[in-house]
């Protein structure tokens, strides 16, 4: 079998010595070739190119993106932690600890212990866990600003992240202005701030698991946060509904709406908005079309597991 590691060096997690064992690890049950990012979209192109019975990324959430959509048809996936957060991986039931996944992927390799699973796509971009038009793109913006300014080029932590969000606040005097409309089959929703999620939790805040969208997983569609006109009295929800209690996604919320399992949207801005993918800040638009896509990758899972509970999919949704 014909491994190839894609890898991102500078991964807040990469280091030579790791990257050496997980080949090592790998190497028992394939072919190993690895494979290094040089810039962004390199995954895409690295991902797609002929050769390899199955893909694997080794980085952050980034690159776990950039491989979903380069990804051939018919070309397996497997996926290691490596980043500041690695949301998707730890929805597919591996640890947050390079090497422990790579024996943990390596054993599920050999045991063929596949899954399909259900992807989002904003437009022609594929996400794995999540997408968002509105606050927190823009404090992904802000956030790549930072790193474009570090001489290792890694993401800021994730207080930077939080503090970047105040500033996006700040701007608004402390608002949020519902500026886009949300149409879905079956509602039709003003939105200052959209979040779409494809499992729970929605994000970490370090240990923490953002619970914006607990009932999303891959055994369903997609499930959409959809944030009214919140004004300064309002904005509590936001870190209390995040961290401590979701009670918008089951007892409803006069200012936050849950809708769950959703096949499709479409956002239309008042003016053009910010958008985030997978944490990876991709411009503003001016028109977005979201919709969930079943079945979109196959994946190795651990062993026994099916998948997390809610998540892993013998259905293939």
């Amino acid at each position: 079998m014909r491994l190839r590691l894609i890898v991102n060096p500078v991964a807040t997690g990469v280091t030579a010595p790791l990257l050496d064992q997980v080949a090592a690890v790998l190497g028992q049950v394939g072919e190993v070739e690895v494979v290094r990012t040089e810039r962004p979209g390199h995954g895409v192109e690295l991902a797609a190119a002929a050769g390899a019975d199955v893909v694997v990324a080794m980085g952050g959430d980034g690159t776990a993106n950039e491989i979903v959509n380069g990804v051939s048809e018919g070309v397996a996936t497997g996926f290691l932690p490596a980043g500041a957060t690695s949301v998707f991986v730890r929805h597919l039931g591996f640890p947050n600890r390079p090497l422990r996944a790579a024996r943990m992927l390596a054993v599920a390799i050999a045991a063929r212990s596949t899954r399909q699973v259900g992807l989002g796509r904003l437009d022609a971009r594929r996400f794995t866990f999540s997408a968002g038009l509105g606050i927190d793109a823009e404090a992904m913006r802000l956030v790549d600003e930072a790193r474009a300014l570090r001489h290792d080029r890694t993401r800021p932590g994730d207080m930077q992240v939080v503090m970047a969000a105040l500033r996006v606040l700040r701007s608004d005097r402390y608002t949020l202005p519902a500026r886009m409309t949300v149409r879905t089959p079956s509602r039709t929703l003003r939105c200052s701030y959209l979040a779409v999620a494809n499992g729970h939790p929605y994000t970490y805040f370090g240990r923490y698991g953002i619970r914006a969208a607990p009932r999303a997983g891959f055994r369903t569609a997609l499930d959409l946060v959809v944030a009214d006109e919140l004004r300064r009295r309002d904005l509590w929800r936001l870190p209390v509904y995040a961290l401590v209690w979701p009670r918008h996604a089951t007892r409803g919320d006069t200012r936050v709406a849950y809708l769950h399992d959703v096949p499709e949207a479409v956002v239309e801005p008042d003016l053009p908005v910010a958008v985030q993918v997978d944490g990876e800040y991709l411009g503003r638009v001016e028109r977005a079309e979201i919709r969930y896509e079943p079945a979109a990758i196959t994946t190795y899972v651990p062993v026994g597991s099916g998948g997390p509970p809610g998540r892993g999919t013998g259905s293939g949704r």
